[in-house]
């Protein structure tokens, strides 16, 4: 297994329990989290309902987290837009980091109210 390989495991498995967490404690109608997987990294999606329904309604896109080869690092982007392709921007906050575990905490914390929201 590449190193790779080994990394998209392991922001697989975080992103799985953040998501676990944040639905264990928020009711459908303020949205559930979720995550797919993409090369070399996350999207963190967050599926709307509507007040009478329990199949959802739309989703967003919330956050993406991918390692950079090229610096080592973990990146934390944002989307700047809601078009159907969305344009990515560095998280204001802490855009890169070594630390996979800091901004997985910042994703499942939120403490600018900027992710789920």
């Amino acid at each position: 297994m590449t190193v790779i390989n080994l990394l998209q495991r392991q922001i697989e498995r975080r992103a799985e329990v953040v998501c676990a967490n944040r639905n264990q404690s928020l009711p459908a109608e303020l949205g559930k989290s979720g995550f797919e997987p993409i090369e070399n990294g996350v999207h963190f999606i967050q599926s709307h309902f509507k007040l009478d329904s329990s199949h959802c309604d739309y989703t967003s896109l919330v956050a993406k987290v991918i390692w950079e080869e090229s610096h080592s690092l973990w990146g934390l982007y944002v989307p700047s837009n809601e078009n159907e392709v969305p344009e990515w921007v560095p998280y204001p906050y802490l855009s890169k980091s070594g630390d996979l575990t800091a901004l997985i905490r910042e994703i499942e914390k939120d403490p600018k109210s900027y992710f789920w929201s």
